[in-house]
């Protein structure tokens, strides 16, 4: 079949050349005749112009053939006009004898019979030919067809084990069904097996049972289609997945016979439910990472596919349906729309992949940040038909990248600062490079040894002490091994020459393939920790030759709480250890039925495996004497958690009760000895009360001077007269105060102490002496600390110490005359956390013969004073266990300052 369409192909161009040949086998003749005309005088014309005839019809067939015969008449003719004989140039072209004429007819039927004869023999061969030719391709397609039909069945039951899709006939008329070798593997039974629809059923999973029999009922009963899926229960306990489909046929009695295919879906099944399970994963990790995906057809300019993510990326809900492309656009920030646009479209044009960030507006205002990829599909025409993406929320790291940069900016602002640092802290700051040899030192670093920088690669070793130098270079190739973090200790030789010891501590720096670029590291010096260490191993030799030798014994129980070892220092107490193995503690105790109650709840504690400490009883020495002794213990369980007993520690401290009984009456004996040390004192400070009570006195005096001037005024000024008593009557307040405190002093009563805030004492002392700065042109400044802890103390005792310091600082300005005067009130903590109050003057300041002095009984610099003020001021602050003390300052003046202890809890 193809090679004879191959032929009438190729016939359509052999006939249309035939023609000039046809013409050329008559010009050919042409030729031959004026040749042989000329050279051997003859008229060979109407031989020669025949076989240019037959020639035209034996290669071009008739049609050819008629061609030549015309043209060949044409010459004939030419031939015969006068001058005949000669193919010269004629003009009587019509002009031909009569005698020529039956030539020429003659000439024509001839050339006619013999082309028609040649064409019709040639037409024959040819097809005779072509039968031969086309028999030949016949039979040899009836050969193929065979082979492609045992190729093709071997390539459908290839195919359908490979798919693993089995075909069936089923004739329900006779029940008889056939199935395909796949058939049969799908059903896992062989061959002999005869298929029936009750062998189906019954292979049928039970829960399908029911649907597959009547599906097959009914299609049978209808003769309609049915397509059905079902699972099989295999022999092996394992479930198959079927899927049935079958097409209905009648014959001509009108039976049914039906044609279909079983696939075995099972690996399908598998995996969609692997796929629902994946777009669930894909959803959720969308989700919690903040992405999407989408799909946008570029010819019809819409979005085929948009993941869960992109609505909540754009504050949807994909539960309430299908959200319009215009209001996701709406949601785009307008000066991120256009630009959005364009990314797309060039995305398009060129056919390459684009990436855009555009912020997204939400509903409460609200921005958020969107890094969107897109990559064209491109079909078999080099057409972009397909645009898919994702988006990505990096709002989270848009603000993280904001801090960093700004973080980064103040990193680089403090650059200089940090190199400062570097340069001025107390430690040796270096660098090295990867293979260990140092590259920079800081200043301390270049002082300390003496060395340049230039130095530093090849000096650097040399400044090690020559014991530690091959332990530290074996030290530090190790660290640099291991590629991590590590440290050393060496002695390092200082620029004097003396060496010390120092610790240093390595860092390395990787890049992103993890290679080392850099080692960092500092040189700690640990001279003064080497000492501290030396001693602090001399000390715990000490301890452990105290605890060797000390008085307390070790003893252990059994789960019954009886004694299983006790060390041989309990022979000290006078009772022999072996007494006591075998026993209890409250078998040993003497004082068990004089206090009950301790020991229940000492047993309580026993029977709940609960530690105890420092409890304390009274058992009975050899020689009959009593024995006090504190016991503490702890449990202690096997790797089970089984509680195995006590172990723990006693001591006698029989020596301690009878120290503490001594120590009771010896208190009782020393307060007595208080009150006489007091009443003793009360001379000494009975000459103080003028100077105490001078103050509050003579401000009383001032005040009613001024109650008296206000009132004696033309029109008496009575707010400011009453103000004025009203200072009076404070004043006069104060002044018996301090009265009553001296008369408390006398007595056997404590200090009236309670809780205060120092701050507020100062403020109260400010508000006293307000008038005194005043008319001494004195300025206060305050430089107060903010949450003071509480002290315990007695109010109007502090106020006094701190009005004494004032008024010392107020009177040793009073000679100033070429600079302002002005006291400063401090108030703050020491380096131990105590409360620390200090008044600073600039005044004539105390010479340092007299500061020793200054706090002693009747002493003073000043020519009206009692010498009291600042002996009493320190007897206050001691008993209030603080302390007072002075100091120069560095310019003039001085400053008082004294320290007093947090309150208990405070402390705590």
């Amino acid at each position: 079949m193809i090679e004879s369409d191959l032929r009438q192909a190729w016939k359509k161009p052999h006939r249309i050349a035939s023609y000039p040949i046809a013409v050329l086998s008559v010009v050919v003749a042409i030729v031959a005749v004026e040749l042989i005309t000329r050279s051997l005088h003859a008229e060979p014309i109407a031989s020669l112009m025949l076989c240019a005839v037959i020639l035209a019809a034996w290669f071009g067939g008739f049609g050819p053939a008629v061609l030549a015969i015309t043209l060949a008449l044409l010459a004939f003719h030419y031939y015969l006009v006068p001058p005949s004989n000669s193919f010269t140039w004629k003009h009587n072209l019509l002009v031909v004898g009569i005698s020529e004429v039956p030539r020429l007819i003659l000439f024509s039927i001839t050339s006619l019979f013999v082309a028609f004869a040649i064409s019709a023999q040639k037409n024959a061969t040819e097809a005779l030919r072509h039968s031969g030719a086309d028999l030949q391709t016949a039979i040899e397609g009836q050969k193929r067809v065979e082979a492609a039909l045992r190729r093709s069945e071997m390539y459908l039951t290839e195919a359908q084990r490979l798919s693993r899709t089995g075909s069936f006939g089923w004739n329900v008329l006779t029940g008889k069904i056939v199935w395909s070798d796949e058939t049969f593997r799908i059903f896992q039974c062989d061959r002999t097996t005869i298929p029936t629809v009750e062998f189906i059923i019954q292979r049928t999973h039970p829960d399908d049972r029911a649907a597959v029999q009547d599906i097959l009922q009914q299609a049978s009963s209808k003769g309609s289609d049915f397509d059905l899926e079902f699972r099989l229960a295999m022999p092996d306990g394992s479930v198959k997945y079927v899927h049935a489909v079958a097409r209905a046929e009648r014959d001509a009695s009108g039976s049914v016979r039906f044609v279909g295919a079983v696939t075995d879906v099972t690996d399908a099944k598998e995996a969609e439910r692997k796929l629902r399970r994946s777009e669930t994963y894909l959803a959720e990790s969308q989700r919690l990472s903040h992405t999407s995906s989408w799909a946008w057809d570029v010819r019809r300019r819409e979005f085929v596919y948009r993941s869960t993510g992109v609505y909540y990326i754009f504050g949807f809900d994909p539960e309430k349906g299908a959200v319009p492309l215009q209001t996701f656009r709406d949601r785009i920030h307008p000066d991120d729309r256009v630009r959005n646009v364009e990314a797309l479209s060039r995305a398009i044009r060129e056919k390459a992949d684009f990436e855009v960030d555009f912020r997204i507006v939400l509903p409460d205002g609200s921005i958020k940040h969107v890094h969107s990829v897109g990559h064209p599909v491109v079909n078999s025409d080099g057409e972009v038909i397909e645009m898919i993406g994702t988006h990505l929320d990096v709002t989270e790291q848009y603000e993280a990248q904001e801090k960093l940069q700004r973080a980064f900016d103040e990193i680089k602002k403090s650059e200089d600062r940090l190199r400062l640092v570097i340069d001025t802290i107390p430690t040796l700051v270096w660098r090295a490079g990867p293979e260990g040899i140092p590259d920079f030192l800081n200043e301390p670093a270049l002082y300390y040894t003496g060395l340049s920088l230039d130095q530093a690669e090849t000096g650097w070793p040399r400044a090690f002490h020559p014991d530690d130098k091959k332990g530290m270079l074996q030290k530090w190739s190790a660290i640099r091994e291991t590629g991590t973090r590590g440290g050393l200790e060496a002695r390092l030789r200082r620029f004097d020459g003396e060496y010390r010891w120092f610790l240093f501590e390595a860092e390395p720096m990787h890049d992103e393939a993890g290679n080392i670029v850099k080692w960092y590291g500092s040189a700690t010096d640990i001279e003064d920790l080497k000492q501290t260490e030396v001693a602090l191993r001399e000390s715990e030799q000490r301890f452990r030759d105290y605890a060797e030798t000390a008085s307390d014994w070790l003893w252990e129980t059994g789960p019954d709480h009886r004694v299983t070892r006790i060390s041989e220092h309990y022979n000290a107490v006078g009772i022999v250890p072996s007494r006591i193995t075998g026993l209890a503690r409250w078998d040993v105790a003497t004082d068990v039925e004089s206090e009950p109650e301790k020991w229940r709840l000492h047993r309580a504690v026993h029977d709940a495996h609960q530690p105890f400490r420092d409890f304390v009883y009274r058992a009975v020495s050899a020689n009959g004497s009593p024995v006090y002794v504190r016991s503490s213990g702890k449990p202690f369980f096997d790797a089970s958690g089984n509680f195995l007993g006590y172990r723990g520690t006693g001591t006698d401290i029989t020596a301690t009760i009878r120290a503490d009984h001594a120590e009771e009456a010896l208190r009782n004996a020393q307060a007595e000895l208080a009150h006489v040390t007091r009443v003793t004192a009360l001379g000494e400070l009975t000459a103080s009360i003028a100077h105490e009570v001078n103050q509050p006195l003579a401000a009383v005096i001032a005040n009613a001077e001024a109650c008296l001037r206000w009132l004696d005024n033309k029109t008496p000024d009575l707010a400011k007269a009453r103000r004025s008593a009203e200072w009076v009557i404070e004043d006069g307040i104060r002044a018996s105060e301090v009265i009553r405190r001296v008369r408390a002093l006398a007595k056997k009563s404590e200090m009236e102490k309670a809780l205060l805030n120092v701050n507020h004492v100062i403020q109260e002392v400010i508000a006293l002496v307000q008038r005194k700065l005043s008319s001494h042109s004195v300025s206060l400044r305050k430089e107060l600390a903010p949450s003071l802890p509480m002290v315990l103390g007695d109010r109007v005792q502090l106020q006094q110490v701190i009005i004494n310091l004032v008024m010392n600082g107020i009177e040793a300005m009073e000679p100033v005359m070429d600079r302002p005067r002005e006291l400063v009130i401090r108030s703050g903590q020491d380096e131990t956390g105590r409360v620390l109050v200090s008044v600073t003057d600039c005044g004539v300041g105390i010479s340092a013969e007299n500061a020793n002095q200054l706090f002693n009984a009747f002493f003073t610099t000043k020519s009206s004073g009692l010498g009291m003020g600042l002996s009493i001021c320190r007897s206050i602050v001691e008993a209030h266990g603080g302390r007072l003390s002075i100091c120069r300052n560095e310019g003039p003046g001085a400053t008082f300052q004294f320290v007093l202890p947090l309150h208990q809890e405070d402390a705590l």
